[in-house]
């Protein structure tokens, strides 16, 4: 009896040192040091990156601590200055003309951007005769549609190059050809009207899936980033009027907190970069949690911190006068999962993370586009992912500056059709806001009718 009473003690504690031991490394592997606030330069300066510290002898009993890389990036402090200038126009002055229809199809449109005309939109739009999505780009005044590529299977949506009136795309002909549909070789193409031989700037084969969302353009529309597999590596620069390829000076695997893990979902490795509208810095995510700040002439590099917030890495969109970096973050790791996601803005300027206050039943923020003032941006909500299923979403505006926050044409719901982050686009000009307005059944499990483009003219009254 006493051996037994002593065998059930021995397992009991033994359970309550696993216990003890797997809350401590958890505990570890989520607690990061908050920089501290210093004065200086009016914009925030990274830390230049440090060599890596000579590598010890492992411990005894390692921790998830020990095998972290990313140490060697440090947290970006934030120099402070002017506060932002809250002279703008007030929300009550924003007027929204009710929608008007501009394209449809029978399914899957999306709207990619405004090109910088701010009369023609670049969009995808699926061919159920050929069974291709087609990229073209639309005159919302006049209807007309230029079609520049169509591809069979991607991984991010298409990019404008203005320096050469042309779009970046990946496409994988492979998922429709003969080859082998265990290895799609992912190409990154080049695509003009009217439209010919697409031109292939690199492809990649096997696992690495991750370069179709790596594309961003810098603010000439001449330089095109792309990462060219999962595992971010270096990324790379294409010249598209020089037609030269050139790696960054950057390493992004030496960011890392820890070592990819290939074997894992996309979102545990993918690199996603923006650049700023002034050129002046990248805001790089990798992975699902870790965002970057990058200053490429310098090669200067800093992580920001998210407070435990989680983003979504490709809803993120700078401000037009690049002081502000919106996100949609959730405060649990991304997954079909997660109770609520949020708008937050972060002020590079102070180092402010605001999450924008949207009213208490609309939990869940799917699409965000700034206006030209670089002080509001729109957001497309709803109650919650199943009412963003069944295309009950509502449109916001918000002031990033504030925190204020005002319901849109409340009488029209609008979303759906399209992917999160294509389903709306706010003109540079801030006079025309496009947004998906499809016609859903809701007769039991929603429907999609007709798949619609709209647009809404957006004024502000003196």
């Amino acid at each position: 009896m006493n051996r037994a009473v002593r065998l059930l003690r021995n397992g009991l504690g033994l359970l309550l040192l696993l216990a003890l031991a797997a809350g401590a490394a958890w505990v570890i592997v989520q607690s990061r040091p908050r920089p501290p606030q210093t004065a200086g330069s009016p914009l925030p300066t990274p830390t230049p990156v440090r060599s890596p510290t000579p590598r010890q002898p492992a411990p005894a009993s390692p921790t998830p601590a020990a095998t972290r890389v990313g140490q060697r990036v440090p947290f970006c402090t934030f120099p402070g200055g002017e506060p932002p200038d809250k002279g703008g126009p007030g929300l009550d002055r924003y007027e929204f003309s009710e929608p008007r229809v501009v394209l449809t199809n029978t399914k899957g449109i999306a709207i990619a951007d405004w090109l910088p005309d701010n009369n023609r939109l670049l969009i995808t739009r699926f061919d159920p005769q050929s069974g291709l999505e087609r990229i073209e780009t639309l005159d919302v005044r006049s209807g007309e549609v230029q079609l520049y590529a169509e591809r069979g299977s991607h991984n991010g949506k298409p990019v404008w190059l203005s320096a050469i009136q042309g779009v970046a795309y990946t496409d994988a002909p492979s998922l429709i050809t003969n080859l082998p549909k265990t290895t799609p070789q992912y190409e990154l193409r080049i695509g003009r009207a009217p439209r010919g031989e697409p031109e292939s700037i690199v492809t990649s084969e096997g696992n690495d899936i991750a370069m179709g969302f790596s594309l961003a353009v810098d603010p000439s529309g001449r330089h095109l980033l792309y990462a060219v597999d999962r595992t971010g590596d270096r990324l790379q620069n294409w010249d598209s009027v020089a037609h030269t390829n050139q790696a960054t000076s950057f390493d992004v695997n030496a960011w890392r907190r820890f070592p990819p893990d290939l074997s894992q979902p996309a979102w545990q490795y993918i690199v996603i970069p923006f650049w700023s509208p002034n050129g002046a810095r990248l805001a790089v995510f990798v992975g699902p949690s870790s965002l970057f700040l990058v200053e490429p002439g310098p090669n200067r590099v800093c992580e920001v911190n998210l407070e435990g917030r989680w983003p979504k890495a490709e809803l993120s969109r700078w401000s037009p006068n690049a002081r502000y970096l919106a996100l949609i973050t959730s405060d649990r790791m991304p997954s079909p999962l997660v109770g609520r996601t949020d708008v937050t803005v972060l002020d590079v300027l102070t180092g402010e993370v605001r999450t924008l206050p949207l009213p208490a039943e609309r939990g869940w923020a799917m699409n965000i586009a700034w206006g030209g003032n670089g002080q509001h941006l729109i957001v497309l909500a709803a109650a919650s992912y199943r009412q963003e299923r069944a295309n009950q979403t509502k449109l916001f505006l918000a002031d990033a500056i504030t925190g204020d926050v005002r319901q849109m044409l409340s009488d029209h719901f609008f979303g759906g059709g399209a992917q999160w982050g294509e389903q709306l686009a706010w003109s540079r000009n801030g006079r025309s806001l496009a947004i998906e307005c499809p016609v859903i059944a809701e007769t039991g499990s929603p429907v999609l009718i007709e798949d619609r483009i709209c647009i809404i003219a957006t004024e502000t009254r003196p």
